[in-house]
This record gives C-alpha cells, sequence and structure tokens, in this order.
C-alpha cells in the first residue's frame, strides 16, 4: 500500500490523501487554500494533483468529509480535468458541492453519492467506514479505510466536544473498537496541536456570541466562513433569543446558507432571512448580519464594508463587529488589515 499527500500535510488547506493499493487510488478531500498575500494575482491554491490526472482509470472513488473550501473546493477545477470518479459526502457537504458544480456547469458531470456515518462502502480493494467527528460544520465524518495491507483511520477535522450544538459528539467508540482490532496507520487532524489546554465547547462558544448580541445597542455583524453552516445556526439561535432577525451577505454565504435552509439544517424559512434593503432600513437593535470575510479575504462582503465599497452596505456608528474566526496561518496579513480598516 501507498499513501500520497498530494496537500494539507504539514500546512493549512487544500486538503487531498490517497491511498494506493493493488493498482487503485482512493481519494479523501479535494480542497484548496487561500493564498497568501505574497501570491499577487493568485485568486485559490490548489493540490498539484498529476498523480492522479495521470490515473484517472484507476480511481475507484473520492470521499468528502465535510464541507469546508479546504476539503471541496478544488474539486471543480480538477474536474476540468477529467477527475469525475464516484464521489461520496454526506447530505449537507452534498449540497453544497451541488450548488459549486453548478455555478462551474459541472454538475451533470458529477456521479455524487450521499452517506451517513454508519454507511459502509466497498471500492475496490478498499473497505470504507465512517465516524461522526464534532466539527463546526454539521454531518462531518472522519473515515476508516480497511487495505489489503491493513487498517488505515483519516480523522479530518474534529475535537473531542463533549457538549456540541447538535448533541452529537465524536463517536470514540468505533475508534476504540477499530483500535482494539488493529490499526496500521492514523492520520489526524493536528491544527493547534502546539498550544496547551484544550479547544474550548461550542456551546462556550455561543455563549460569546450571547453575551456580544446581547450587549449591543447598534447592528451586529459577524464573520465566519461561508460554509461554516454551524456558526451560521448558533447566531440565528442567539438573535432570535434576542428579538432580532438575521440576514446574510457574501454570495458564497447567501448560496451556502440557501442550501442549509433546503436540507433542513436551518429551522428557518427563506422568507425569514433579511433583505439587503432590510439590513439597511430597520430599527438597528433588530438586525443581525452575517457576512463572508473573516479571513480578509480581499472580495469578501465584510473587507468591501470595512472599505466603504460594499454596494448595498454601509458601516456606520453604533455598529458591532464581532470577527468570528481566528486567522488560518498565513491569512493575518489580510486578516489585521480587515481590522485596521474597521478602526479607521
Amino acid at each position: 500500500m501507498r499513501v500520497v499527500p498530494l496537500g494539507g500535510l504539514g500546512e493549512i488547506g487544500k486538503n487531498m490523501m490517497v491511498l494506493e493499493a493493488e493498482g487503485k487510488l482512493l481519494i479523501i478531500d479535494v480542497g484548496l487554500m487561500f493564498p497568501s498575500s505574497d501570491m499577487l494575482g493568485i485568486d485559490v491554491v490548489i493540490p498539484d494533483a498529476e498523480y492522479v490526472l495521470e490515473r484517472l482509470d484507476d480511481v475507484v472513488g473520492i470521499i468528502l468529509t465535510h464541507g469546508h473550501e479546504d476539503h471541496i473546493g478544488a474539486l471543480p477545477y480538477l474536474m476540468e480535468e477529467g477527475l469525475t470518479a464516484p464521489t461520496y459526502a454526506t447530505s449537507l457537504t452534498r449540497g453544497l458541492l451541488e450548488s459549486k458544480l453548478s455555478e462551474y456547469k459541472l454538475l451533470g458531470h458529477a456521479q455524487l453519492h450521499t452517506i451517513t456515518s454508519d454507511d459502509k462502502l466497498e471500492l475496490g480493494p478498499f473497505v470504507v467506514e465512517f465516524f461522526h467527528t464534532c466539527h463546526s460544520f454539521p454531518d462531518s465524518v472522519g473515515v476508516s479505510v480497511s487495505t489489503p495491507a491493513g487498517r488505515v483511520i483519516h480523522t479530518s477535522d474534529y475535537k473531542l466536544d463533549p457538549t456540541p450544538n447538535d448533541n452529537k459528539p465524536t463517536e470514540v467508540d468505533k475508534l476504540q473498537r477499530w483500535g482494539e482490532e488493529g490499526v496500521l496507520l492514523l492520520m489526524s487532524d493536528s491544527t493547534n496541536v502546539e498550544e496547551k489546554n484544550s479547544t474550548p465547547s461550542e456551546k462556550m462558544v455561543e455563549k460569546t456570541l450571547d453575551a456580544a448580541i446581547g450587549a449591543a445597542q447598534g447592528r451586529v455583524i459577524i464573520t465566519t466562513f461561508a460554509s461554516n453552516v454551524g456558526r451560521v445556526k448558533q447566531v440565528m439561535n442567539v438573535a432570535r433569543r434576542h428579538g432580532r432577525r438575521v440576514g446574510v451577505t457574501g454570495r458564497s454565504m447567501v448560496n451556502n446558507v440557501k442550501t442549509a435552509i433546503k436540507l433542513g439544517y436551518l429551522d428557518i424559512t427563506e422568507s425569514d432571512l433579511l433583505s439587503p434593503s432590510e439590513m439597511e432600513t430597520l430599527p438597528p437593535s433588530q438586525v443581525v448580519i452575517v457576512a463572508t470575510g473573516s479571513q480578509g479575504e480581499p472580495t469578501s462582503a465584510m473587507v468591501r464594508m470595512s472599505m466603504g465599497e460594499h454596494r448595498q452596505i454601509t458601516l456606520r456608528e453604533g455598529d458591532t463587529v464581532v470577527l468570528s474566526a481566528a486567522p488560518i496561518p498565513g491569512n493575518e496579513e489580510y486578516f489585521n488589515r480587515t481590522v485596521d480598516n474597521l478602526f479607521r
């Protein structure tokens, strides 16, 4: 068996792992990475997938662990190069991917299949099982792959949160069982492993949001990743408790929220969302806006607002801005530039 990391190893972003056995390839995630500030003229960075593109007939399947951009964002680009193998994902991940592929006019070329954490797949020499993981994206999964050489565990992004918002903790019982049976290789997420202490529960994040929204007199504008449906759901729950309505801005955020509503991951209707005009005209104490731009991405909604260039929303005195995500390593300059603009 051969393990071929094409991205995401020793870096944040463009996650793409290939397992090879008996001449067949199994791909886990196909993500992108946003460029650092010194990559002038570059919009996104994708894995160098030549190893796969030269052997497309050997690819037995693509497993997508969740719907964040650093795990699914490169798939449209590689599909344009011919990577159209059967692709397996949970319901929301598939929904976001379908929306993305529709934009690229590639949906008709995709072979998409919905899985749950209880499913078991036989793909060539690989037997694939799943376990639910706690993450900011609902229905995230880790992967167990039985190969002729032994079992490989790929955790993807996870945390051991005993009190997750969806009341679905990481399925450590499956990990325990597989560990007792024997594991050849564990490939584990190690983000922030150098930090002491433990990662706070998502319930603590909701308490922080509750305090910020509760203390605000005017509008509250919260930035997060467009694919962080879990955070959007938290904001909506807190806003409802404080008698506020929520609007979203940023093309990818709007598309993802609509998909999440359609699939039942957000318990509102599209008509419940504030329109751009309502975000500007309703009494400020009744408004919460969720925007893209938590990493200071140059064309995102928050960056445009911070520079006074957003076509529909103008920041004004009395607004409270909450940056609901820490900068990813490499994005610090973009992030800090946005903060500087907000203070001007």
